[in-house]
């Protein structure tokens, strides 16, 4: 059965092709989970890939088991986090599946060089993670002749070769896009809004509209750049990877919180899947993983819509391994152990909760509010006695008699009030 027929199209004459057939909503959705439907690329750490497409492959067959999962083609998926939890590794893992694949990748490079030594070394691995031992053979056709790299040096290079892409760009057998980082080449020409100011303040341009223009002209460019990512995706049926920055945000937060450097409005709209990479202090309890280094990674969106419940099962712990990192006398002389490694559960650094992330047992050593602090009628006698006062004390106070007062109670400090 053919899309047409599948979709109901087959009773249109062909005296009119300009008519709009309505198709019902349940159509549409047994339209998308065609087999034509694009695949994933797996990122390496299965229970993130499982994270990842939880939803969706519920939707489309019921199931998660029986089928692939990982990052999904045809969509945008975003990683941020701070300089060193891994961003890199993590896209060249992905990078590195794909190619292994037989696919193409294209590879954006906007900050530091791309590591295509490290890359040659994950190649190296065989495809299912849960081998151990290197491949006795070593494929004749090398896969990174299928890496496609490009070096975007600023950001009119970017936005140029995104929007208005050269011919065969990308190419038919492409399955990813890779744009490491889509938020290095920003600061330079955006500066933030109180700098803008500064500088419009010193120039003596009092033209509010000029003003709100160039306070407002790095989301115009940033909504244009994320549509435009969109369509690339969709178009081509690829996985588009963004490698994304951070900064900390604290006007309207409860706490200072560490955000995507590029975000907000419509680049948020384009975005299908985000994912956090971040490190914390470990537990007591963790034992020997406080020497490995390890990094979480969480899913914060997913199929296009935020995740406001944190669930364990979308925190995935994991470490980055590579050569570099052992002494040169233990690194070994082939296939090299590159990549991410998933660790076993283990307590996360903080509760999966969506209401407070406080660890249990600090409430009563926050402050107490300013109602509470002016209202100590409710407050228990023994509070008296925690700081060394007795009944009768403030009376003897005020009535001015140093005589009753005890030194071993410590009143010799009010002398020096």
């Amino acid at each position: 059965m053919s899309t047409q027929d599948f979709l109901g199209l087959e009773g249109l004459s062909p005296a009119e092709p300009h008519r709009v057939v309505p198709i019902s909503a349940s159509g549409s959705l047994h339209a998308s989970a065609d087999p034509t439907v694009p695949g994933v690329i797996p990122t390496g750490l299965p229970r993130l890939d499982e994270a990842i497409c939880r939803d969706t492959l519920d939707d489309l067959s019921g199931s998660t088991s029986a089928r692939p999962m990982g990052v999904l083609c045809g969509h945008v998926t975003e990683i941020f986090g701070p300089p060193g939890t891994g961003k890199t590794s993590m896209a060249l893992n992905i990078a590195s599946t794909a190619l292994r694949e037989g696919g193409k990748v294209v590879w954006i490079d906007t900050g530091s060089p791309l590591p295509k030594p490290r890359l040659k070394r994950m190649l190296q691995k065989p495809i299912s993670s849960q081998a151990e031992d290197p491949p006795s053979t070593i494929p004749d056709d090398d896969p990174v002749k299928n890496l496609v790299y490009f070096r975007a040096q600023s950001l009119p290079h970017l936005l140029a070769l995104l929007m208005h892409p050269p011919k065969g760009f990308p190419s038919d057998d492409s399955t990813l896009v890779v744009v490491d980082s889509i938020s290095a080449l920003f600061p330079s020409y955006f500066p933030n809004p109180a700098e803008v100011k500064s500088q419009l303040a010193q120039t003596g341009t009092s033209d509010r509209s000029q003003t709100q223009w160039l306070v407002n002209r790095r989301w115009n460019v940033t909504s244009d750049l994320g549509n435009q990512l969109m369509k690339l995706a969709s178009a081509h049926r690829l996985a588009v990877f963004l490698v994304n920055q951070t900064h900390t945000k604290i006007k309207g937060q409860p706490r200072a919180m560490l955000c995507p450097a590029l975000g907000g409005g419509s680049w948020d709209n384009s975005i299908y899947t985000r994912i956090v990479l971040y490190r914390d202090f470990p537990e007591e309890e963790a034992g020997d993983f406080a020497d490995r280094k390890v990094r979480f990674a969480e899913v914060l969106k997913r199929t296009g819509k935020p995740l406001i419940l944190r669930l364990e099962e979308n925190i995935v712990p994991f470490t980055v391994e590579s050569v570099s990192d052992l002494p040169h006398q233990q690194q070994p002389r082939s296939h090299a152990k590159d990549g991410l490694r998933e660790v076993a559960r283990l307590q996360q650094p903080c509760p999966a909760s969506p209401k407070s992330s406080e660890p249990p047992g600090t409430a009563s050593q926050r402050k107490r509010k300013i109602d509470e602090v002016a209202d100590s009628q409710d407050e228990d006698e023994s509070t008296d006695e925690e700081y060394g006062w007795m009944d009768g004390d403030d009376a003897e106070l005020i009535n001015g008699n140093p005589e009753s007062h005890n030194p071993d109670r410590g009143d010799g400090l009010i002398d020096d009030i």
